[in-house]
């Protein structure tokens, strides 16, 4: 028998059985429980309690007459699910720690980023200060932080603002991508990318890009239209 313990045992039932007699006893868990100790292992509760079995054999290594257990089984399948349930367990904690391992150290890297004071527009580039924004802006999707936010020109798509991590990295800093038009070739006016210091002032850059690339779309059109005259 292997070593399963009572403790082992999911049925509320222990019932030992000879194999060559009507030898039979059965003893409800909880009971056992309250008089051995949960650890106490099953064979040895089988020989204890075939002591007075008339095919028991004195001093036997194995269990006396052939006696058995039928919990001997839902013991070891117990024990062989409680034991595949926790390589599980330590399968998933693992993956989890080199996760947020590889997350802290990726939070290391972005904190190392120094953002320069300067975000690349001149001053008379700058948002003017009472700037509000002109388009409507939602939610990048329904499960996203208010942190990551699009911009639309009715069913267009035109930019979208978001942080990096804003709990840990770049707390003071809103990135802004300006978006193309589909089926539009549209110049975009400078960089189409880059940060400000709010999100106020990153949806506002958005749209003055996307109006500037409006208006140069026209100022093309126009020339175009002269040239060939």
């Amino acid at each position: 028998m292997q070593p399963y313990t009572i403790r082992d045992v999911p049925d509320d039932e222990i019932e030992v059985c000879c194999t060559r007699c009507t030898f039979r006893k059965s003893f409800k868990r909880a009971d056992l429980l309250q008089k051995y100790s949960p650890d106490l292992y099953l064979d040895i509760f089988v020989r204890s309690t075939t002591e007075f079995c008339e095919h028991r054999q004195a001093y036997s290594i194995p269990p006396p007459c052939g006696a058995f257990t039928a919990q001997m089984e839902t013991a070891r399948k117990a024990v062989t699910d409680r034991n595949a349930e926790e390589e599980d367990r330590r399968r998933r904690a693992s993956v989890e720690r080199a996760e947020a391992a590889l997350r802290q150290e990726e939070r290391a890297e972005n904190a190392d980023i120094r953002i320069t004071d300067k975000n690349g527009w001149r001053l008379f580039e700058a948002i003017p200060r009472g700037t509000v924004p002109k388009y409507r802006w939602q939610q990048s999707w329904e499960e996203a932080y208010p942190e990551d936010i699009i911009g639309f020109d009715g069913t267009v798509p035109i930019g979208r603002v978001f942080q990096f991590e804003p709990q840990t990295t770049n707390k003071d800093v809103w990135f802004w991508v300006l978006y193309g038009v589909e089926s539009h070739k549209r110049a975009r006016p400078g960089q189409g990318a880059g940060w400000e210091r709010s999100r106020l002032l990153a949806v506002c850059r958005v749209e003055w890009c996307y109006e500037r690339m409006l208006q140069q779309e026209e100022d093309r059109k126009r020339w175009n239209a002269r040239a060939m005259k």
